[in-house]
């Protein structure tokens, strides 16, 4: 398998950390589509994905896009360790969860909107919208935690799951943006408990390092 990604951009870090809690080997081909010559690192990028962007995996004859696509199908490829409870109402608590960050709060967020924003409006313009959807979405979902029982150390339970996948990477744009994230208190308590496993950690580090670089 491989796939094509970059090291920090939320959707890319989902599958990059899915990929490292089940301990898979998959080669990685890194692009950043923020310059404007990727074309030329990678020509055949364009046919993999029309839709040109990231991640996508190959797997033989398969091509697959879209993060949450990919992590399934990586879950259903390898099971355990799972990142989906067993239990059908528990399953669907975190993909509502996952789907929370990844169809309704971070698409809005992304490098195309900002981009079309910051033409179209201003710079500052961008800015107070990522700081507004993202304050909101993550506010909507600290107060799913605080609601739900079935919240333990993680979004669901004390293992990680599909939710912390895409909760990590989001919490991580937060601080990109300087978006204090203290008043919500569980959120940032799952954020910390996902940090202190090195599937996370390693992930998170080697994306620090590329987007510093």
């Amino acid at each position: 398998m491989k796939i094509y990604l970059n090291d920090f951009s939320n959707a890319p870090l989902r599958v990059r950390i899915a990929v490292a809690l089940k301990k898979l080997e998959v080669e990685e081909i890194h692009l950043d589509l923020e310059r404007d010559d990727w074309r030329r690192d990678c020509p055949e990028f364009a046919s993999v994905n029309p839709q040109q962007m990231l991640p996508v995996l190959v797997d033989g004859r398969h091509t697959i896009h879209q993060s949450l696509a990919i992590i399934e199908y990586l879950e259903e490829k390898k099971p355990f360790p799972s990142l989906l409870p067993p239990d059908p109402a528990g399953r669907a608590r975190v993909r509502s969860l996952a789907l929370m960050i990844a169809c309704d709060g971070q698409p809005l967020l992304n490098l195309r909107v900002r981009k079309y924003l910051a033409s179209q409006f201003s710079p500052h313009g961008a800015e107070t919208w990522v700081k507004h959807w993202m304050e909101l979405g993550l506010r909507e979902y600290e107060a799913f935690l605080v609601r739900d029982a079935a919240a333990g150390r993680y979004s669901h339970g004390d293992s990680p799951t599909l939710a912390d996948v895409c909760l990590v990477p989001q919490m991580l744009m937060a601080q990109r943006f300087n978006i204090p994230t203290t008043a919500y208190r569980r959120a940032t308590r799952v954020f910390e408990a996902c940090m202190e496993l090195p599937e996370f950690a390693a992930v998170v580090g080697a994306a620090a390092v590329v987007s510093s670089g």
